[in-house]
């Protein structure tokens, strides 16, 4: 499998209390470590933007002591910082274990097949509801191309973001958009810019790590949980 990993699910593995969701710091963990010790048949690739908010998020608990979150779970000293830092970037050196995927014009152009859909649609039904980020946008166009690339099957991406999840959800439900909701968002105009007709086998799979079940993880790993017979070595903080 190749895993297209969000910035949370990266800052989740090496600063475990920098995600909210309890179940999605335990799935992360046994997921990288078991990729890191099968990494001949399973590949990482971490879009490049991911990078920089991982490495701000280690930043963030550092220095950010009048955010809120942070002063509730605790500052981590410059040590630490220091360390994650190194870690992560020993990780994604020259694509020793994460690969650094640059962000290209398919990406930039696909967002036609996918900002409609985060628009039109109020996922959450609450008041200060909000769109999708760009940069999530961007996560699915390039998941979207790597499907193209390795396979719709053999491409999963990996977040623990709902709003990303459930956009996905949607990209992939043929009752909900059926030709004329595809019409009426102009997700038909998409193939003229991106040269691929809108269609949900376009997709990936992707886990919502924060919720998913043991179906699902087993739907793609095969089994659930996974085992992992070498305790990793690399540096993380997972001090809660």
């Amino acid at each position: 499998m190749y895993f297209l990993l969000d910035a949370n699910v990266t800052a989740g593995y090496y600063l475990p209390k920098s995600l909210d969701s309890k179940s999605a710091r335990k799935k992360i963990e046994q997921i990288i470590d078991y990729v890191r010790e099968n990494n001949k048949n399973n590949f990482l690739y971490i879009p490049n933007f991911c990078i920089a908010e991982t490495i701000n998020v280690f930043n963030k608990y550092c220095f950010c002591y009048w955010d809120k979150k942070v002063r509730t779970r605790k500052l981590i000293d410059g040590r630490v910082y220091n360390s994650l830092i190194t870690s992560f970037t020993s990780d994604i050196h020259n694509g020793k274990f994460i690969y650094h995927y640059e962000l290209n014009r398919y990406h930039v152009l696909g967002i036609n097949l996918i900002s409609s859909i985060n628009n039109h649609y109020k996922i959450k039904k609450v008041k200060n509801s909000t769109p999708m980020s760009t940069f999530d946008q961007l996560i699915i166009t390039m998941g979207i191309h790597l499907a193209h690339i390795h396979g719709r099957d053999n491409v999963c991406i990996l977040t623990a973001d709902n709003r990303l999840s459930d956009v996905l959800n949607l990209c992939k439900n043929k009752q909900e958009l059926t030709k004329s909701m595809i019409k009426k968002l102009k997700l038909d105009k998409a193939k003229e810019i991106t040269g691929k007709p809108f269609s949900s086998e376009l997709f990936p799979h992707h886990l919502n790590l924060s919720n998913c079940n043991k179906v699902e993880l087993k739907n793609i790993f095969g089994i659930w949980p996974l085992n992992i017979k070498k305790k990793n070595k690399t540096y993380r903080f997972t001090r809660i």
